[in-house]
């Protein structure tokens, strides 16, 4: 480190205002008073890709808060698929309400069709007969009759 002073922090005591260059690179040496027989030592500075535990507790803390993130969004994501298909089976159970309370309407519909086409029927055979001569109209009567 350099024997210069430090800046002026003015009335702020928080304020870091030129320490940035000592912030990043940070190093902690730590020396134990040496007795009269031994040699004195310094440990080794923690080197700068050891993160601490705590800060590597962080870290695994947002990973898991990504991937919950991720599942959750994941999940909303299902739940509107889910919630759309919901929404067209509501509808198909709607249009088969409406269906079912036709239905008695469709069913004399189809009786009085039915009534209609045997109607039909007979007025095709009568206008047949009608279209005959009056003499097979005579031979068809008596041939009715045997």
């Amino acid at each position: 480190m350099s024997s210069q002073p430090l800046p002026s922090q003015g009335n702020n005591p928080l304020d870091l205002t030129g320490l940035e260059d000592l912030l990043d690179r940070a190093q902690l040496e730590i020396v134990t008073p040496a007795g009269p027989n031994e040699e004195v030592t310094a440990f080794e500075p923690i080197a700068q890709d050891a993160e601490p535990s705590e800060t590597k507790l962080i870290l695994d803390l947002l990973k898991h808060l990504v991937q919950v993130n991720e599942l959750v969004a994941e999940s909303g994501r299902r739940l509107n698929v889910a919630t759309s298909r919901l929404s067209q089976l509501d509808q198909m159970l709607n249009t088969q309400n409406v269906w079912l309370e036709r239905m008695p309407i469709l069913e004399e519909k189809a009786v009085q069709l039915e009534e209609v086409q045997m109607q039909l029927d007979v007025a095709i055979t009568e206008n047949e007969w009608l279209k005959k001569s009056w003499i097979n109209k005579f031979f068809s009567v008596i041939k009715d009759k045997t």
